[in-house]
């Protein structure tokens, strides 16, 4: 039966996800809901892209086809394209529904709130490489002025009055600044004069360039991509869709001219904030994902319960790191490793001291099991002393004595001639032990020391009596039965119930 599931999930075809989606939308569905239905539906995270792609283009279609006339239908159109398409992006993958199966990491890029795109409102950058297709702009000021605008052409030159092509490809915007200046120093005087310039020079772009990369490997839609010359690693993945689901956010390589000149760990920028590996892009990059090595699975009373993906040479201690560290309930002595042994799995019990040293391997399950339910050192009085409750048992505090003195005393109401201290044996049976508490208090009894789990009953006079009830019936103003209480007469009775109606004798 567990095998059948699956089977099933794949009997849906990307066009009838779409129309489900649609009925849903239309019968007021949350987005939420419809994610979830989709994914207990067998429906991947890769499947839901293509719908959304698929929804988007007949969206389109739709739009260029309409005559413009049905203002409603156009704007109910529009309403369910952001729907729908929200709905599809956020969708998690069935093997993602539980958190405890989610892989770390894994969504960053599938993300509608964090694209990675890159602001252009910036100054631009010195170390920028420029390239065909750039819009510089040269400013120059002093005894000389003058400003040109100029797209770099598909050769990689600029075409200056008087000097004629200047190529600028590949330079940095620093380096294409000092170049110009002793390019431009042949019609501008005073530009190269390093001691006194009359005249300076600034190089900054207009419109950027455009360049194609190419995303390879696991990714949910690998391709060839137009992005701004602008863009880093990350934003070529999130426009791929993100790491499949078994591609590896800690090895991805950026290929640039048949070389690998950078392999990316994805968290060092999650778990630090480090962005030195998200290096911009140039015309022609390959960023290729490959497969993870190290998936392991960590459960249990720690913060962040889930599956990471790790280095070979990363240990049990830095999965702890990456699970955001224990729970304040958790047992931190010890942890359980499942692990696979190429024959059946084998259980490892590893030891606080040893978490350093303990390399992680693929398909390793580690649970952080929570703390015992029992105390080490408590103790407990009931009953008349002021202040009842659990107290400490210590060095201080260790007699029945000590623990009364404690709760502020006993009451006044206080029974003194037994007391019952219960006490559990090691086979967790319990025990009753008489205390004569008057005694111990005066100092002409032994105390008694007390162990943990210790629980000291002093009883009230009033929990041993039993007084009663007196009733009285008949032409009174509220017959009913009343606590008999010490040196209570008939005419306190009578009071008591309202005092004697006119009719009685």
């Amino acid at each position: 039966m567990l095998g059948a599931a699956p089977v099933a999930a794949q009997t849906m075809s990307d066009s009838q996800v779409l129309e489900y989606v649609k009925e849903g939308i239309r019968q007021g569905k949350e987005q939420k809901q419809l994610a979830s239905e989709l994914a207990r539906k067998g429906v991947t995270k890769e499947q839901a892209m293509r719908v959304k792609q698929l929804y988007e283009q007949q969206n389109n279609v739709n739009a260029s086809n309409a005559t413009g006339t049905d203002v409603n239908e156009s704007r109910l159109r529009e309403e369910m394209k952001e729907n729908t398409s929200d709905m599809l992006e956020d969708h998690p993958s069935t093997q993602d529904l539980a958190r405890g199966n989610q892989v770390f990491g894994r969504n960053i890029f599938n993300t509608r709130n964090l694209t990675f795109e890159p602001s252009v409102n910036i100054a631009t950058p010195l170390n920028y490489r420029l390239g065909p297709g750039d819009e510089v702009i040269i400013d120059i000021w002093g005894a000389s002025q003058n400003t040109i605008r100029q797209q770099i052409s598909p050769d990689g030159t600029i075409n200056i009055q008087k000097i004629g092509p200047v190529n600028l490809n590949g330079l940095t915007i620093s380096e294409a600044n000092d170049y110009l200046k002793k390019t431009l120093n042949k019609i501008y005087n005073g530009l190269n004069n390093t001691n006194d310039p009359t005249s300076d020079i600034r190089l900054t772009l207009g419109s950027i360039r455009t360049i194609q990369i190419n995303v390879m490997g696991e990714v949910v839609q690998p391709g060839t991509y137009s992005l701004s010359s602008f863009s880093t690693v990350f934003h070529a993945l999130y426009r791929a869709g993100g790491v499949s689901d078994i591609g590896s956010l800690r090895n991805v390589q950026l290929v640039r001219n048949g070389k690998n000149i950078a392999t990316i760990d994805v968290y060092q920028f999650i778990m630090k904030g480090n962005i030195q590996d998200d290096i911009r892009l140039q015309e022609g990059d390959v960023v290729i994902v490959p497969a993870y090595d190290v998936l392991v699975k960590i459960d249990g009373k720690v913060k962040r319960p889930m599956r990471f993906e790790m280095k070979k040479d990363e240990n049990l201690s830095t999965l702890i790191s990456y699970a955001g560290g224990f729970d304040a309930d958790a047992y931190t002595r010890s942890l359980r490793v499942v692990r696979q042994n190429g024959q059946e799995y084998e259980v490892n019990t590893v030891k606080d001291l040893d978490y350093s040293v303990y390399k992680m391997r693929n398909g390793d399950v580690v649970t952080a099991e929570a703390i015992l339910n029992r105390f080490t050192n408590k103790l407990e009085i009931r009953g008349a002393v002021y202040r009842p409750g659990i107290y400490q048992l210590n060095g201080k505090l260790n007699t029945v004595r000590e623990l009364v003195n404690e709760a502020q005393g006993l009451t006044g109401d206080a029974f003194l001639n037994r007391a019952v201290l219960y006490r559990q044996r090691e086979d967790l049976t319990t025990e009753v032990i008489p205390v004569d508490i008057k005694a111990i208090m005066d100092g002409t009894s032994q105390n008694i020391i007390l162990a943990k789990n210790d629980i000291l009953y002093i009883p009230s006079i009033h929990d041993l009596e039993d007084r009663g009830d007196v009733v009285i019936h008949g032409e009174v103003a509220k017959p009913d039965s009343y606590p008999y209480a010490d040196n209570m007469t008939l005419e306190d009775l009578i009071i008591q119930a309202g005092g004697l109606r006119e009719a009685a004798s």
